[in-house]
């Protein structure tokens, strides 16, 4: 297990000077990176806390640059599970480890160690993970409850054009440009005054960022020969045909391997149609595009409708057939461990995913079996390691194949859960009506 002196996290004011002055100096220039409102960091001084819409997985370098401040940022423990990691992130920049998708006290405990104590910055994205589609993300309650805790002064960094210019399913980053505004969102003396549901609906109001829209309205273009490829790590399911996992991409266009299906991504990030391949009823969700026409008009249209889609056949063709892969994929590797330890690996193989388990089918012959009721947690580290929770121990899918979604299982996984919270709610409901119609004695 990680030590309590290894888990303290500090700060390099030497290092942190250095970080920004060399890879801060060049991710901002390759960016394109523009600051805006720099001066309220004249007026506010530590201790404060930093907040943002998450963009990028690379989000917490380019702010840090702007900030004339060390930025204790609350970081996912996944980023942490090797030692020179640990020692880099928690040691000299000073990460505030925190383990996603599920509640971690200790957490707190250090945020208001580091603004009621130490008096220095922290910094966090409420929506707990980077936009898969442009959007923002729901923001997670807990931190409005946190800000009206602490009560210190909030700085926003609104961030517009990194989505864009490196969505978190490219390997590419494009040539355009994007811009960070700081403002101060709230003040201690306005905090005494707000309810914990006034701060989350100004907080949500303040974070909410569509920026494939913001990037149309200002006419920039992102361009890059290469833009649409590794789209499969965000899509897993096609338009056309419905096929699951059939989605693959390269240059700027996405396509079908199964009906042929195949449509250009654009440099503002909508996707035109160029063949409608040879599925018998293409489209079947209200959209008949002629070739050369917009299909969807950015990526969150297309993952709107997957989403909901995966849930939908997942009730109709999965629910009742328990054995039947949803998603799989080949040459995966099976690690798990504990916080920040060190990962070990459990088996190597094929993994599937159906509506009751998860199954690692190893080159041995053996098997590893997880029940879907028994995981919490699911999410994508960086772009494509999935990882879950049993209980407090964690477990991460690494794909050989970098192009192979982690994202596509984490979604599956939201479905199940959303279906069976459906279906517990439709059983209390016709109890509660059986219980009505009962004669009495």
């Amino acid at each position: 297990m990680i030590s309590a002196r290894r888990y303290s996290p500090t700060n390099s004011y030497f290092f942190t000077w250095i970080l920004r002055h060399t890879y801060g100096t060049y991710i901002c220039k390759a960016y394109k990176a523009k600051g805006i409102g720099l001066e309220v960091f004249d007026r506010i001084k530590p201790p404060f806390i930093l907040v943002g819409n998450h963009s990028t997985l690379l989000d917490t370098f380019l702010s840090s640059f702007f900030v004339p401040h060390p930025i204790h940022w609350v970081s996912s423990d996944g980023n942490m599970r090797s030692p020179i990691m640990r020692f880099l992130m928690i040691k000299l920049i000073g990460c505030i480890p925190k383990s996603k998708g599920i509640p971690d006290i200790e957490t707190v405990n250090w945020m208001v160690e580091f603004i009621r104590k130490r008096k220095g910055v922290v910094g966090l994205y409420p929506e707990g993970q980077s936009s898969w589609n442009g959007d923002s993300l729901p923001v997670f309650g807990s931190t409005a409850k946190l800000i009206r805790l602490l009560k210190a002064p909030v700085i926003l960094a609104h961030s517009r054009g990194a989505y864009m210019t490196k969505p978190r399913w490219t390997y590419f980053r494009r040539e355009g440009q994007m811009e960070i505004e700081f403002s101060e969102l709230f003040s201690p003396e306005t905090l005494k005054n707000m309810s914990v549901k006034e701060i989350d609906e100004k907080l949500k109001l303040a974070i909410r960022h569509d920026d494939p829209t913001w990037a149309k309205s200002r006419g920039i273009a992102f361009r890059h020969p290469r833009r649409a490829e590794s789209l499969e790590l965000a899509l897993f399911a096609c338009p056309a045909c419905g096929a699951l996992h059939s989605i693959a991409s390269k240059g700027e266009q996405v396509f079908c391997k199964r009906c042929g299906f195949y449509a250009e991504y654009g440099e503002d990030g909508s996707l035109r149609l160029l063949g409608a391949g040879d599925s018998p009823t293409p489209f079947g969700f209200g959209v008949q595009p002629q070739s050369g026409e917009l299909l969807f008009e950015s990526l969150k249209t297309w993952d709107l409708w997957q989403k909901s889609y995966l849930e939908r056949i997942i009730a109709r063709d999965y629910l009742a057939d328990p054995g039947r892969p949803i998603f799989s994929d080949e040459n995966v590797s099976l690690l798990r461990g504990k916080r920040m330890d060190t990962m070990t690996r459990v088996g190597r193989g094929s993994l599937s995913l159906s509506s009751d388990s998860l199954l690692l089918r190893q080159t041995d012959g053996s098997e590893t079996k997880i029940e879907v009721a028994d995981i919490d947690g699911p999410g994508v580290l960086k772009w494509n390691f999935f990882e879950f929770y049993v209980g407090k121990t964690v477990y991460r899918a690494r794909f050989d194949d970098k192009t192979a979604s982690g994202y596509k299982y984490a979604m599956a996984l939201e479905a199940l859960a959303a279906l069976r919270k459906a279906a517990e709610q439709a059983e209390q409901i016709d109890k509660a009506a059986q219980a009505r119609t009962l004669p009495q004695p």
